[in-house]
């Protein structure tokens, strides 16, 4: 089939990756983590605990104290993504999520045109929410399915339906909504290419702007996670997995669903802003326990744990763990980040300083990787070629084992020049 994409024209293989207005949206996020779920999915590791109306009032009353404590430094940013994840962010009820947006409205400045996403479970979208979420500026939903098939939904711990996701998004639909996201998982235990043609096939008839398809990774503490540790339940093997994912990109990109990143497709003016900010290493402040943010060449990490990010908020301690970027780290994060994208690390996204700190860090890895084919020439720069992005952690981590060694740890300019972020 004939792609209708822009030719690179070093490669001569489609232009992939975010577009050119994607990227210029994509400037400054907002993250809200919200740690409830009704139950919490056998693979999860998140930060997440028992939803009640005792647990939900601490978490608002310190993600109030949290706002308060950030919005200073972020005076005079407009904040163009706002990102409510989770947990289950569409557990909450529509009265305390309209207090929580009245939070974020006070404390930072967002953009008119933000793009602002909500996560939620196919079971908990109704009427009542919808609304208040469109009252509140919500104008793209993001909605976890992992799988159509019943039997494959039980062993994943969901509690929806096969048939729930597209009533879901029928809902979505009727209220005004129109950048729908739907997630799916594969490579688990007992998956096969048998089920994810049927899943693929009913998540495509709901025709959704963006789509995300993650593989599993087995996490300790986590009851499917450990079985498949400890021995109990097994992994397709990598053959297998990597078919699986070349059936999803084929099927996505017939769909009309391009990659521009290594587990997320979207139709044209589909990809997700917030996603961007991240992967383009932009600024972003995140709020709520186990959140992260990076701010001014400082990077910072709340406490995982509900009560205790709470109780250091209402001690007025710090909640987080805060340190500088050095030269060496932030080029490797430019490596780590930029490759995910469909159209690999661009050069121009860099300024003049951080790209040469990049060249001389990473200068010989890329030429190494070009030479043994695992990184391919693009016009701005370097990406993983197609054919090896379902391996694409195995091509970032040997691309920087071959980085130049570490120089003395020194903190960028932007983190001398900046508050502490303690200070936010």
């Amino acid at each position: 089939m004939e792609s209708d994409l822009p030719t690179d024209p070093v490669s001569g293989a489609p232009r992939e990756g975010p577009s050119p207005q994607a990227r210029r949206e994509a400037r400054t996020g907002l993250y809200v983590h919200v740690p409830f779920c009704a139950v919490r999915c056998s693979y999860c590791d998140f930060s997440s605990g028992s939803l009640s109306a005792a647990a939900v009032d601490r978490w608002m009353s310190a993600l109030e104290r949290e706002a308060v404590r950030r919005a200073p430094a972020a005076a005079g940013t407009l904040f163009t993504s706002v990102f409510f994840g989770g947990g289950t962010p569409s557990a909450i009820p529509s009265h305390r999520f309209e207090r929580v947006w009245r939070t974020l409205a006070d404390h930072f400045a967002i953009a008119p045109d933000a793009e602002i996403t909500l996560e939620a479970n196919p079971e908990s979208v109704k009427p009542t929410l919808l609304e208040a979420w469109a009252r509140a500026g919500v104008n793209r939903l993001s909605m976890g399915a992992q799988s159509f098939d019943p039997a494959e939904l039980q062993a994943l711990g969901r509690i929806h339906g096969p048939e729930r996701p597209a009533e879901a998004f029928a809902l979505a639909r009727a209220h005004g909504f129109r950048r729908l996201s739907l997630d799916l998982m594969f490579g688990f235990p007992s998956h096969d290419s048998t089920t994810w043609a049927r899943t693929l096939d009913r998540a495509l008839a709901l025709d959704p702007e963006h789509l995300s398809a993650y593989a599993f990774i087995p996490e300790a503490g986590t009851p499917l996670g450990d079985a498949v540790i400890g021995g109990g339940a097994r992994l397709p093997d990598d053959d297998r997995q990597a078919d699986l994912y070349e059936t999803l990109v084929a099927r996505l990109g017939a769909a009309g669903l391009a990659p521009y990143e290594t587990s997320n497709f979207a139709r044209p003016g589909g990809e997700c802003r917030h996603n961007l900010v991240y992967w383009l290493r932009r600024d972003y402040v995140g709020l709520g326990p186990s959140a992260h943010g990076l701010w001014r060449g400082m990077r910072y990490g709340n406490a995982y744990a509900l009560d205790r990010w709470a109780a250091a908020l209402e001690s007025d301690r710090a909640c987080d763990v805060a340190e500088p970027e050095t030269v060496d780290s932030r080029a490797d994060e430019f490596v780590m980040l930029g490759l995910l994208l469909a159209s690999g690390l661009d050069l121009g996204d860099l300024e003049p300083v951080a790209r040469a700190e990049l060249d001389a860090r990473y200068g010989a890895a890329f030429a190494a990787g070009l030479a043994a084919g695992r990184l391919e020439a693009t016009a701005g720069g370097v990406r993983i070629p197609p054919a090896l992005r379902f391996v694409a952690d195995d091509v970032i981590a040997w691309t920087m084992a071959r980085a130049r060694p570490a120089r003395p740890e020194r903190v960028t300019a932007a983190a001398d020049s900046e508050p502490a972020l303690a200070a936010i």
